[in-house]
């Protein structure tokens, strides 16, 4: 079963996954957080984000993890972790 609400394709299937890796090593969050931020991003979207093949090839997989948690206009390039705030989560 598909657990990301926004892709259609096998391959985003896997950079998925991949992305989700990613946030539970780097911020110690659980799986169902993971996949429940990326669905919260970008599950709002009328048509799966894979219509564009290349979306998800647009960054690394760990730029996309620091995006999800932390949010595209945060400059978490530039700073400490303990200099940012996640973006708000249920």
């Amino acid at each position: 079963m598909n657990r990301y609400n926004f892709i259609s394709k096998e391959e985003s299937y896997c950079i998925c996954e991949l992305i989700k890796e990613v946030m539970m090593n780097e911020f110690r969050i659980t799986e169902d957080e993971a996949v429940g931020r990326m669905n919260e991003l970008w599950g709002s979207y009328s048509s799966p984000i894979d219509e564009d093949e290349y979306f998800l090839t647009y960054e690394s997989t760990k730029d996309w993890a620091y995006i999800v948690y932390y949010g595209n206009d945060s400059q978490w390039w530039k700073k400490s972790k303990t200099e940012l705030t996640p973006r708000p989560y249920p």
